[in-house]
């Protein structure tokens, strides 16, 4: 495998999960929001339905770069 390649690869699997990880804050930072906006009439229940509501979109975001994060290894693997 050429080296250029290889780098190529290895910075696709970087960016691949900087960007897992920028969704993931950006879930965390708008759960602490809504808790910050609505401190009275926001309850136990309806903060783990917003935590399961960021779960969701942080995983149907996050599927297509784990599987390209996938491919990427499995070239880096074989040679």
């Amino acid at each position: 495998m050429p080296p250029k390649l290889r780098i190529l690869l290895i910075l696709l699997v970087l960016l691949a999960l900087g960007a897992i990880t920028q969704v993931c804050l950006h879930s965390v930072e708008e759960i602490h929001y809504l808790k910050s906006f609505f401190p009275h009439s926001f309850a136990v229940q309806e903060a783990f339905y917003a935590g399961a509501l960021e779960l969701v979109k942080v995983v149907i975001i996050s599927i297509p770069l784990v599987l390209g994060i996938a491919v990427c290894l499995f070239f880096l693997r074989r040679r």
